[in-house]
């Protein structure tokens, strides 16, 4: 049992390794450069959010929420590759999203958990690579962290995107 346990939690750190960050020519990367610049942050489980809390279907109810709230998004594009969220059941989308003019500076995720469980097991393993989300109950938007530019703008727009969706920061 054990054995199998370590050999899932491998599986599940390699596979987030390749999907937790993407740059904007589409190669996976994980950026597991610590940032002295990331201060503590509020990690509140998924299951300990407000009552209030808003549930989305799909990627694309999230960007639209997101456009409703004056962000502007792409339209969301469903990765088909294998990665930790297509072998947890769920599904994993590219898409960018920016409150500023211009072109947001790296692609963002949205993905989308078969069960609030497997959003759970996610969360620790995104912020070990450094990743800043934002969690609502089976779903997460995943900012880009690839780069120093990249970092400071999803610092800044996490509260943002939380706000806008009634979700969870998580870094």
């Amino acid at each position: 049992m054990r054995v199998r346990t370590t050999t899932a939690a491998a599986l599940a750190v390699l596979a987030l390794a390749l999907t937790a960050c993407s740059s904007e020519d589409g190669n996976e990367q994980a950026d597991t450069k610590p940032s002295a610049a990331v201060s503590p942050a509020s990690s509140t489980a998924p299951d300990d959010r407000p009552a209030d809390a808003r549930r989305y279907d799909s990627a694309k109810d999230i960007a639209d929420a997101l456009a409703e709230a004056g962000l502007t998004t792409s339209e969301p594009q469903e990765e088909t590759g294998e990665n930790y969220i297509a072998k947890v059941g769920g599904t994993a989308y590219t898409f960018t999203v920016t409150d500023q003019d211009g072109q947001a500076p790296g692609s963002a995720g949205i993905n989308m958990f078969p069960n609030p469980e497997a959003l759970k097991a996610w969360v620790p393993l995104s912020e070990q690579f450094g990743g800043i989300a934002v969690t609502g109950d089976t779903w997460a938007v995943s900012l880009p962290t690839t780069s120093e530019a990249e970092r400071a703008d999803s610092e800044r727009l996490a509260p943002v995107v939380a706000k806008a969706l009634n979700g969870t920061v998580q870094q």
